[in-house]
């Protein structure tokens, strides 16, 4: 039953409502809330029912996983009994899943009448920020922060393909799809046992319906479940807890992080650093960053203006599908920086090389069913008017696509970070050590290694600090600092010279937006500068100069994606090597891994390993052991703006025991363990 996830376009719910005005699903022929009122039931049959808000209370966090989101309400009165609770716990996770959301302005639409019925009024600036933020209908996991310490982690697809891969722990429940009558896949006992697999010990259920089939299905699920009064006109519900009588699962899922000092070192200060440390301190995390050149985004974060999109593909791959997630994450987090976006989102064209290539990429976004706001085919004329330049093909229009200079997001981070951020800029850490702690070779629960601290040392063995945490986000340096607990056979980074080309101010003056093929150019990032275009892609080339030849090679690639100057940008042209000697440029190193994904998560205990490596060999990267309290961050290639934000947060996640902000396949894509496992299974 299980497919991949996202594969398919999200064909979003249609506005409609019954007789009465009460919201209504014409696929489903039911209606969204009871009749009794959609406030009433939420707080009688979810919150009621799961002894909610006081099993919250005293808690750092808790997690709350619902099997159909709708209109959002029982989201909405669980917010508001979380914000009107003083004992509330810090950080209040909502995870749903939705087949068919609204488009926002549907859900604006079906949600602001209901503001005059009884109770409603106090929701109403809740309301109003989900519908801000509610996404487009676009297939995955989006991670929406509506307000400090509350967060809404919405899939948009079938719960057959998202459900299976959610890597959350979770203390509540609340099953409200459709009538079982009327949506019977959402009432099975494979939902159920899906669910099983998710909760944490003592989890509470509940949900309106009290069929005796699914209250049989749930006891076989593992919940003791009984029925409890209804609300409304409904004369019974059912609610109680998780409680199987023998274990009935693999894997635990991923428990709270245990108290500790919430101190962290985080090593570099470059894209991927300076998201790891904001996203740390949203948690009340103190962090010490360390940075061995003397500014922020020196390195490749340096360069002064990358351009962001995400990757498509016919079949919808890793690729695809970790990239929209990165770049839908990115913006949300972006647009909540204190000076706003050190750029521009308003748009980026990504043109065909070739009328096949431009047949393929129109057939790929038809298939897909994209939202506009997400990505439109657009033929060569559209795609003129939009650049502002002449162009031979059509493209992809991405409209929240666009270019920022990279050195000055990673200083807006670290800014929004706040007095719990520590930077040191000119001090370079050459190793981390383990402090206390030991390995646990028979730990079959993922972590591997008893609780200890880490220490950062210079060159000459001076501690630098100590923490519960490190994450190195330092690049390709990362494989010579993680090279004691996991050799560089299984971190194969690959160092990637790129080089720019700064074109004259006053050049491709009508040029609107970032075009991409290619070669990618930028308007200027800089008021006064010239566009920006390239980059080169040199394997196993260490110079650190900027070279004319190769600003002659982006020049030639520029002439093609921009044939209205192809006189201009050839050998006649900038592209002599006289003219292309004039020219500025910047050189700067990508960390790169042979199958071009990050490496983001935890790493292996290769200590507890080496006892099992024949259990491992047959197992999953959940099984693989690992080091408490060390984590990783790097290896972006050239998709450092669209993989930072996610890959933090997706580490900060697994820090803090919460929900990943992305499934499990996709997690294992970058797992920083899959290189240490192949060889696993290979031997």
């Amino acid at each position: 039953m299980s497919r991949r996830p996202g594969v398919g376009p999200i064909r979003p719910a249609e506005p409609a409502t019954a007789d009465d005005g009460t919201p209504y699903s014409t696929v489903f022929d039911d209606v969204y809330h009871s009749t009794d009122g959609a406030l009433g039931q939420a707080q009688h049959v979810f919150l009621g029912g799961n002894d909610l808000p006081e099993r919250w209370r005293g808690r750092e966090q808790f997690v709350i996983v619902e099997t159909g989101f709708g209109l959002g309400l029982n989201f909405l009165a669980t917010w508001a009994a979380w914000r009107d609770d003083p004992q509330r716990p810090e950080r209040l996770h909502f995870v749903s899943v939705e087949k068919s959301p609204f488009r926002a302005k549907d859900l604006r639409c079906m949600l602001e009448p209901m503001l005059v019925l009884p109770g409603m009024t106090a929701l109403a600036p809740l309301m109003q920020r989900l519908c801000d933020v509610w996404p487009s209908p676009v297939a995955g996991w989006h991670r929406l922060e509506l307000a400090p310490g509350v967060i809404l982690s919405v899939g948009f697809g079938d719960f057959f393909d998202l459900m299976p891969l959610l890597r959350a722990g979770a203390d509540a429940f609340y099953l409200d799809g459709f009538a079982p009558s009327k949506n019977p896949d959402m009432w099975s006992a494979e939902v159920f046992r899906t669910l099983g697999r998710l909760a944490r010990d003592g989890a509470t259920i509940a949900t309106y319906t009290a069929a005796g089939q699914v209250r049989r299905d749930l006891i076989a699920a593992g919940f003791d479940v009984a029925r409890r009064p209804g609300y409304g006109r409904k004369r019974d519900m059912l609610a109680g807890r998780y409680a199987p009588p023998y274990r009935m699962r693999r894997h635990d899922p991923p428990p709270p992080a245990p108290p500790r000092a919430r101190e962290a070192i985080v090593v570099g200060a470059g894209m991927a650093g300076a998201a790891m440390a904001r996203r740390l301190v949203a948690r009340g995390w103190r962090v010490r960053l360390f940075e061995r050149a003397q500014a922020p985004g020196m390195a490749a974060s340096g360069n002064p203006a990358g351009v962001f999109h995400p990757q498509l593909s016919a079949d919808d791959n890793v690729l695809s599908r970790l990239t929209r997630a990165g770049f839908l994450y990115a913006l949300s987090q972006w647009r909540t920086l204190p000076g706003g976006l050190p750029g521009r989102a308003d748009g980026l064209l990504q043109v065909a090389t070739s009328e096949a290539e431009a047949e393929a990429m129109a057939q790929l976004v038809t298939a897909h069913g994209y939202p506009e706001t997400y990505a439109k085919w657009v033929d060569a004329q559209h795609a003129s008017a939009l650049a502002g330049e002449t162009l031979a093909h059509g493209g992809v229009w991405y409209p929240e696509g666009g270019s920022l200079a990279p050195a000055m997001l990673c200083r807006a981070e670290l800014v929004a970070a706040g007095p719990s951020l520590d930077a040191r800029y000119g001090v370079s850490v050459e190793r981390l050590e383990r402090v206390g702690g030991g390995a646990d070779p028979v730990a079959g629960d993922g972590r591997g290694a008893t609780a200890c601290r880490w220490a950062a040392l210079d060159e000459t063995g001076r501690v630098l600090a100590e923490a519960d945490v490190a994450i190195v986000t330092a690049a390709d340096v990362s494989q010579t600092l993680l090279s004691a607990y996991l050799p560089p056979e299984f971190v194969p980074v690959k160092r990637v010279r790129g080089q720019l080309t700064f074109l004259p101010p006053d050049t491709l003056a009508g040029l609107r937006i970032p075009v991409c093929g290619d070669g990618y150019v930028a308007p200027p990032p800089l008021g006064g500068a010239g566009p920006v275009t390239g980059a080169t892609y040199g394997f196993d080339d260490p110079a650190e100069d900027v070279r004319v030849g190769d600003h002659q090679a982006n020049l030639r690639r520029l002439a093609a994606l921009l044939p209205g100057h192809a006189d201009a940008f050839g050998e006649a042209g900038l592209a002599s090597e006289q003219a292309a000697a004039e020219l500025g440029g910047r050189t700067a190193f990508r960390a790169l891994m042979p199958d071009r994904l990050p490496m983001a998560g935890q790493l292996p205990d290769l200590a507890a390993i080496e006892p099992q490596r024949k259990r491992l060999a047959g197992g999953h990267l959940r099984d693989i052991p690992r080091l408490d309290g060390l984590y990783a961050s790097f290896a972006f290639g050239s998709r450092g703006l669209v993989f930072a934000s996610l890959c933090a947060e997706l580490v900060a996640s697994q820090i803090e025991g919460e929900p990943w902000p992305i499934g499990s396949d996709l997690a294992d894509a970058v797992d920083p363990a899959r290189y240490l496992m192949q060889s696993l299974r290979k031997a």
